[in-house]
């Protein structure tokens, strides 16, 4: 017996497994900016406040500091999660989705999915500069849509970052 009337299997990666859809990847990585926000979000405000009690000395560096923990720690974030035997970020586990190798199926290894976020969202890094770091990653921001659209033209749904760091990201669920 066929496949029902209709149907068409999408992509698969080299395992046969189902590639992630564009909308999934969106999903999964809005709600990882999410949690990223927040944390950004509570360190600002506690700078701000702390700020507004002294009147504002050392604002600039506070902030800068703030942005230097939050890259870091968002690349931590992505290194752990897509770079362990899951391959899965919070927003990855929520829609189903993993990071796996493109040639082996297998989990990549965290210095993988590490650059691999930086590819995607270099403002990760780009914030670290002070005074024009702000600047910089906006045109950063540019790059990671682009990046996080090119998947939709690719025939394997593989993104800028993901051929850079030959992975795909398949449905795992």
């Amino acid at each position: 017996m066929g496949a029902p009337f209709g149907y068409t299997p999408g992509p698969m990666d080299s395992q046969g497994r189902p590639l992630a859809e564009w909308w999934q990847r969106l999903v999964a990585i809005l709600i990882d900016g999410i949690i990223i926000g927040i944390a950004y979000s509570i360190l600002i405000g506690i700078v701000v406040r702390h700020s507004i009690s002294h009147g504002f000395t050392h604002f600039g560096l506070a902030a800068w500091i703030v942005d230097l923990i939050v890259g870091i720690g968002g690349i931590a974030y992505f290194s752990l999660l897509e770079g362990n035997e899951r391959g899965q970020s919070l927003g990855q586990m929520a829609l189903g989705i993993a990071v796996r190798d493109a040639a082996t199926g297998g989990p990549i290894d965290p210095r993988r999915a590490g650059i691999r976020m930086v590819i995607l969202y270099p403002w990760l890094v780009l914030i670290w500069i002070p005074v024009i770091g702000p600047l910089l990653a906006f045109v950063g921001d540019l790059w990671g849509i682009m990046c996080g659209l090119s998947p939709l033209w690719n025939p394997n749904r593989q993104g800028y970052h993901d051929l850079a760091q030959r992975t795909t990201v398949v449905k795992v669920r």
